[in-house]
Order: structure tokens, then C-alpha cells, then sequence
């Protein structure tokens, strides 16, 4: 299957992968060493420089023939450098490449014995199932809340009749007037306020007075309905 092909090219590309980091390396070890020459034949060109500036005649020219060869030499060892630069980074290109064609391969492989999974486990779902799963567990929530619904019911005040209930709040209402009234000056009426006398006493006054006729009024009528039953 594609598994076990995928694992013999993974095992091929491990081997590939280690000759490539392997020539690598050594392009690698090899570009130090035409770097370091061509830094030792600048070197020995300065040196020689400085010299042929105090020579002249035979001694000049001999100068020249080595500074030649050095020459000759430093361009060698740029011609050899340039080479194993470019070849390592073809080599690293290709281990680049093969990396990811083996990256993707793997991907690949992942996806399919993904999907592979999940089809098998959806043959084993029925979606007609699910809808009648979801309908019941509706229902069933449903049940639920009119069963909370109805042990949540208040009976208490059902045993009560709704005129009884009325009248103890008629008298309630009565007992608090009659509270407010104990406090209140005196059960008679006060005179009429005779012409004028609203301006002499003040608006706040007359406003006092008038509350008081109010509460008087309350408790006589409270009196009378005492009487009547």
C-alpha cells in the first residue's frame, strides 16, 4: 500500500539526505582551505610589493617573475573556491528539494489514512438516527420543564376564600389608619378659619389644619362603620 511505499522512499531519502550532507561538507572544508590560500598569496604579494620598492635592476625582475607565479597561484585558488562554493550550494539546493518532496509525501500520506479513518467511522453513523436523537432529547427537555412547571405550582392559597381574604385586608388597611390617628391633637373639629386669618397664620399653617380635619374625618368614619356591623 502507499504506507509501505511511503516508509521505503523515506528510508531511500534518509540515505540520499546523509550523501548529500556528507558532499556537503566537504565542499564546505574544501572552499575554507582555497580561502585561507588565497589569503596567504595576498599576503606574500604585500610582502613581495614592499620589497620590489627598494629593488632595481636584476633583483626587480626576479621580484616580478614571483610576483607572477603568486599571481598565477591566487587565481587558481579563486577559480577552485568559486567552483566548490557553487557546487555546495547545489548540493544543499537539492537536499532542499528532496526535504520537502519528502515533507509533502508524508503530508500526503497523513491525509489519506485521515480520510481512510473517517469514512470508516461515518459507516458506522446513521443520520436518520441522529434526527430521531435530537427530536427525543427536544421532547425530553420539553417533559422537563412542565414537570418543574408544575412542582413549582403554589397550592397554598387555594385553601383560602378569596371575600375572607379581602376583608382581614380591608381591616389591616383600618388598624394602620386608626395607629396614625392616635397621635392626632383632638377628635373636634376645628373652627372655620375666619377671614383673614389665613393671611395672619400662614400658608403652612393652614395647610396643617386642613391635614388634621383629614384624619378626623378617617376616624369617625372608621367609628361608623364599627356601628353599622
Amino acid at each position: 500500500g502507499i504506507n509501505a511505499e511511503y516508509m521505503g522512499l523515506k528510508e531511500m531519502q534518509a540515505g540520499v539526505r546523509a550523501q548529500l550532507t556528507e558532499t556537503s561538507e566537504k565542499m564546505g572544508d574544501r572552499a575554507k582551505v582555497m580561502e585561507a590560500n588565497i589569503k596567504e598569496c595576498n599576503k606574500d604579494l604585500l610582502t613581495l610589493k614592499n620589497t620590489m620598492k627598494t629593488q632595481t635592476g636584476m633583483a626587480y625582475k626576479q621580484s616580478q617573475r614571483k610576483a607572477m607565479m603568486l599571481i598565477k597561484k591566487k587565481k587558481l585558488y579563486e577559480t577552485q573556491y568559486n567552483n566548490l562554493t557553487n557546487m555546495q550550494f547545489n548540493i544543499d539546493t537539492v537536499q532542499i528539494t528532496t526535504e520537502g518532496i519528502s515533507d509533502a509525501i508524508g503530508v500526503a500520506n497523513c491525509l489519506k489514512q485521515t480520510v481512510a479513518i473517517q469514512k470508516a467511522a461515518m459507516q458506522h453513523i446513521n443520520i436518520d438516527e441522529l434526527d430521531d436523537l435530537q427530536e427525543e432529547m427536544q421532547d425530553l427537555m420539553q417533559d422537563q420543564e412542565e414537570i418543574q412547571e408544575i412542582l413549582g405550582r403554589d397550592y397554598s392559597l387555594d385553601a383560602f376564600n378569596e371575600a375572607e381574604l379581602e376583608q382581614e385586608l380591608d381591616e389591616l388597611d383600618e388598624e394602620i389608619v386608626a395607629e396614625k390617628l392616635q397621635d392626632a391633637p383632638s377628635s373636634k373639629l376645628p373652627s372655620q378659619p375666619q377671614k383673614g386669618e389665613a393671611e395672619r397664620i400662614g400658608l403652612s399653617e393652614l395647610n396643617a389644619i386642613m391635614n388634621n380635619c383629614d384624619l378626623i374625618l378617617q376616624k369617625d368614619f372608621i367609628n361608623l362603620n364599627a356601628c353599622v356591623r
